[in-house]
């Protein structure tokens, strides 16, 4: 069966598409995927890699209004999404986001396809864009409109198949967790890497935050609170975004705050490996915010590193079940004090074992069922 995986983002830079479609590509499907670029280039309309990419004219129309050029930007995403998938035969058209959702509901309603929605967080209150904001409340109407005719949808979290469920109506979901796929013996190939390369002495513990450096992340308040002095413990963050200066700098300023370029996905997990404990604050922005099961959760994880986290239900069921981690309040004090108590503890271990249900062969095996039922 051929499948036809949508996104408005570039597949090459979102990780859980790449993974979904290599693990599909493994159980003999025939995959597809297009996206669109996020940065636009001059004079090109479809940049090739292993994954097409679109390059929008109507993103460039700066002289119309915001809400305007959105329009614009659907019909042309809408119109060359459907040149491009028109005689292929596609059998499984899989959406990643709501923008191209109705692109698939349209394909369907041509052809007997399979339609799924791919929830990457809870759509319609991501990112602070809730509480009546128009943008919301679009996106929310779009799903409501396509919802009776998605055969079946993805999310991933329990609670975000539930509010879907409570919200809209009830659709069979199922659960694909943003676990990684890494080289289980790449994990003992330098567990000193990050102490060495910063010259962190021995005695002190090693926390890493890795992941986009921007607004919603807890970045300011890891700052303030590593930069305490009742703080003696380093933090090394990996990754990039618009707060990479202001950690750069702060970097320059104290001698137990780094910062480390981005790494390939692939080495994410060997990298955090060489670090003691994790750190995953997610501020309380959103209901997708407060539902979620971040990527880096399981990196650390599967990197068998105790993790720090912000205090919400999924994210602290799951480290109580597996009694590997603190949960902290979005305040300096409270954060500080995790710190400090989670430093000064009895080792933690995180057994990998136990956690198998949670790993991508796990998430893989779950998606290979659905795609099997079409």
């Amino acid at each position: 069966m051929t499948v036809l995986h949508l996104t408005h983002t570039d597949i090459n830079n979102d990780s859980r598409i790449l993974k979904e479609i290599g693990s599909l590509r493994t159980r003999g499907f025939v995959v597809d995927g297009l996206g669109v670029l996020e940065r636009e280039p001059e004079g090109q309309a479809l940049i090739t890699s292993e994954y097409p990419a679109l390059s929008l004219y109507s993103r460039k129309l700066y002289f119309l209004p915001k809400r305007v050029r959105h329009f614009f930007t659907m019909i042309e995403l809408m119109f060359r999404m459907l040149r491009f998938a028109r005689g292929k035969g596609y059998g499984i058209i899989h959406c990643h986001d709501t923008l191209v959702l109705p692109i698939g509901l349209v394909l369907k309603c041509f052809s007997n396809i399979t339609l799924i929605y791919d929830a990457h967080e809870l759509e319609s209150d991501r990112n602070g864009i809730g509480g009546g904001d128009f943008l919301s409340w679009l996106i929310l109407c779009t799903e409501k409109f396509c919802w009776s005719r998605i055969d079946h949808l993805i999310v991933v979290s329990d609670s975000i198949g539930r509010w879907y469920c409570e919200h809209i109506s009830k659709k069979d979901y199922t659960v694909i967790l943003n676990s990684p796929v890494f080289d289980r013996s790449k994990l003992s190939e330098d567990k000193q890497y990050l102490r060495n390369k910063f010259m962190i002495p021995e005695e002190k513990k090693v926390f890493v935050y890795i992941g986009i450096l921007g607004p919603g992340r807890g970045i300011d308040l890891l700052l303030e609170a590593f930069n305490d002095p009742s703080v003696e413990d380093h933090l090394v963050f990996i990754g990039f975004g618009e707060f990479e200066i202001k950690v750069l700098e702060m970097s320059k300023k104290t001698n137990n705050i780094h910062l480390h370029p981005r790494v390939s996905h692939d080495l994410v997990v060997p990298v955090a490996a060489s670090a003691d404990f994790g750190i995953c604050l997610i501020e309380n922005v959103s209901l997708s915010s407060y539902y979620c099961l971040p990527n880096k959760l399981f990196e650390y994880l599967f990197a068998g590193l105790p993790v720090i986290s912000s205090d919400f239900p999924e994210i602290s069921a799951l480290l109580k079940s597996l009694s590997c981690g603190r949960t902290s309040d979005l305040n300096v004090d409270s954060l500080i004090r995790a710190v400090n108590e989670i430093s000064s503890s009895e080792a933690i271990y995180v057994n990998r074992d136990s956690m198998q249900e949670f790993s991508w062969i796990a998430q893989e095996q779950k998606l290979g069922v659905l795609y099997n039922k079409f």
